[in-house]
């Protein structure tokens, strides 16, 4: 597998769209091969929250998924009084459903600023909240089977440690590879490796960084949807929800897949995508592959008790009205994802028609209707990630399922994330649309957003998260 190629493989909470569920991302869990309303059962530790709106804030934030919740974190450090809301339950989505890697080894040069800074502030988060949040800084290895492919990561390595010297990413083949991995070094030409990349637990950690924030002075409203955001004089005033109005200055959509769909009905047009991918968690075996990687087809993490999940290499997009709403977007996407994405036409595309794009402060919205974002297992992409990990490595024959999961990923053209502003709504900011790698880059995402919120200088450079790079005539940069 080609580095460029990476995103596709990680499972719930990876990859990149070529088609969505795009209006109809609100229509609930794919049943057997399409969508349909019901009602999920979140996979992430409940969090206590608030249930009373207050009257105003400084800043609220749309969304407690990993990005949302950062962002309410940094706001929160910086004095401004922030309200974070949630239309269903914390983490309840992607956040919850994702594979867990924290991680930079192999990532697109441009991100390597920001996926570094990710990881700092994940290793700090434990001495932050005063309890172990389930991150383990346990490796992470690109294993290959071809010149090819060691040739390219040997490219990419040389690069990488110009941009980021600080990086402890190298070049890992026989023995050595042996003593990380016993028995890779005989069946496999090398694995590109990191030591310092670590994994976390989806189904606690983001659920315990809320915590934290909670007891640092962040408000959590949950389940309060909310339904748009209001303007005066052209800027920002406040938001109303299902729960009543709160005034706000600045408003941050931070709802993962639901974003354009929010953002949509304000008149903002987000190119964004989704697609379903599944997951499965094996009981505990001897032997046990460490820490997290992939192989040429397939994906592994080492979980906090012992047991491995195992990504898939097929996620599905169903054809729907964003489909063809976004369609020129992601054309020039479609020649970075290979065979990794199967695109089907099913009910789901009548069932987005029905779906309202658009509504008024006082009606019911489609996140009121869907709590929970998920989609039915993919078994059959399951079963062949599960094989090709038996084949590789034939202690996994002893392995069981224990759990299968899928979830939703929210998805840009270019597999790059909006950190922006909108220069059109003074006052409103967007951090969405990560590509499946939004559990790793979350924190450092929020924080640019705070900062950007604070009037600060960023700590890492946003040019390339900005909302208009689609329109402002830069040349399209798919960054994998």
């Amino acid at each position: 597998m080609a580095v460029s190629r990476r995103n596709f493989i990680l499972g719930a909470g990876s990859g990149v769209a070529g088609a969505a569920i795009g209006a109809g991302v609100g229509v609930g869990f794919m049943s057997g091969r399409g969508w349909q309303i019901n009602s999920a059962i979140p996979r992430a530790l409940p969090v206590q929250t608030l249930t009373e709106l207050p009257a105003e804030a400084d800043v609220v934030v749309i969304g407690a998924g990993i990005a949302g919740i950062s962002a309410a974190l940094f706001l929160n450090e910086k004095g401004l009084n922030t309200v974070l809301l949630e239309k269903g339950v914390v983490a309840g989505e992607q956040s919850g459903r994702a594979f867990g890697w924290i991680y930079s080894n192999g990532w697109d040069l441009g991100k390597l600023e920001l996926t570094n800074q990710s990881k700092t502030i994940w290793q700090g988060f434990a001495a932050r909240f005063g309890e172990d949040i389930g991150f383990r800084q346990s490796g992470n290895f690109s294993i290959m089977g071809s010149d090819e492919e060691l040739e390219m990561h040997r490219g990419w390595l040389k690069s990488a440690l110009e941009i980021q010297p600080q990086m402890d990413a190298k070049i890992v083949t026989g023995t050595d590879l042996d003593a990380l991995i016993p028995g890779a070094g005989s069946r496999f030409k090398a694995a590109l490796y990191q030591a310092s990349d670590g994994t976390a637990e989806p189904n606690y950690s983001v659920s315990k960084i809320a915590m934290g924030a909670i007891r640092e002075g962040v408000k959590i409203v949950a389940p309060c949807a909310a339904r748009s955001v209001e303007r005066e004089g052209g800027k920002v005033a406040g938001v109303h929800t299902e729960k009543g109005y709160i005034k706000a200055r600045h408003v941050v959509i931070a709802g993962g897949a639901w974003s354009s769909l929010f953002a949509g009905n304000i008149g903002v047009r987000v190119p964004q995508l989704a697609l379903a991918s599944s997951m499965q968690r094996l009981s505990r075996i001897e032997g046990a592959l460490p820490g997290a990687g992939y192989g040429p087809d397939f994906a592994w993490r080492m979980q906090a008790d012992g047991g491995t999940s195992v990504g898939v290499g097929m996620s599905t997009a169903p054809i729907t009205r964003d489909s063809f709403r976004y369609l020129f977007d992601f054309v020039p996407t479609l020649k970075y994802s290979g065979g990794l994405v199967k695109v089907r036409l099913s009910k789901d595309f009548f069932e987005s028609l029905r779906m309202k794009s658009s509504w008024t402060n006082d009606e019911v919205t489609p996140f009121e209707q869907v709590r929970m974002l998920s989609a039915e297992v993919d078994r059959h992409e399951n079963d062949v990630a599960l094989a090709n990990l038996r084949r590789a490595f034939p202690q996994y024959e002893k392995a069981v399922v224990m759990e299968e999961w899928a979830g939703m990923i929210d998805a840009t053209p270019d597999s790059t994330q909006f950190v922006t502003d909108i220069p059109d709504f003074p006052g409103l900011f967007l951090i969405t649309g990560f590509s499946g790698n939004g559990l790793t880059t979350g924190p450092a995402s929020g924080q640019m957003i705070a900062e950007m919120i604070a009037g600060e200088k960023t700590t890492c450079d946003p040019s390339i998260y900005r909302f208009d790079r689609f329109t402002d005539g830069s040349e399209f940069v798919f960054r994998h």
